[in-house]
């Protein structure tokens, strides 16, 4: 009977561990860089900002991961599916803040030009020009402030 128990509790370990939600399905691809399966998943009816927990208690989101990494594509698809351009994570950056801190200059010429606030500011008063400069991309950096006038 023990065994019998043990290979059920098993069972149900493995069978409750592969089974995802659709928040953690777009995660996976978001973070794997797979804007076809971001696509699929967002268009089978995933929520493209659902609030994404990397550190407990910090919710962001898929776009501020997405453009903080660079994901063009990725970007593209979750705007596509109406990700909210400005929706801040718990520490109230945005994704073009982290786009501009990775120094990913398509990423942040495409969030500018669906509507990205180039003079959001986080919780500790840094800037998005703040994070541009922490990127070191110049011409980033000289978007960034042509936008902020």
């Amino acid at each position: 009977m023990k065994q019998l128990l043990l290979a059920f509790a098993l069972f149900l370990t493995t069978t409750v561990s592969l089974a995802q939600t659709p928040t953690q399905k777009v995660f996976g691809a978001v973070v794997k860089n797979n804007p076809a399966d971001v696509e699929t998943l967002l268009t089978a009816g995933a929520d493209a900002n659902a609030p994404v927990e990397m550190v407990p208690g910090f919710p962001t989101t898929f776009l501020i991961i997405a453009a903080g990494n660079g994901h063009l594509e990725v970007v593209k698809a979750l705007i596509k599916h109406k990700a909210q351009v400005d929706k801040a994570d718990s520490f109230n950056a945005t994704a073009l803040m982290a786009a501009a801190a990775n120094g990913s200059l398509d990423v942040v010429e495409f969030l500018l030009a669906n509507g990205a606030n180039p003079k959001a500011k986080d919780k500790d008063g840094k800037d998005v020009l703040a994070n541009a400069k922490d990127g070191g991309n110049a011409d980033v950096v000289k978007l960034i402030q042509a936008k902020a006038k």
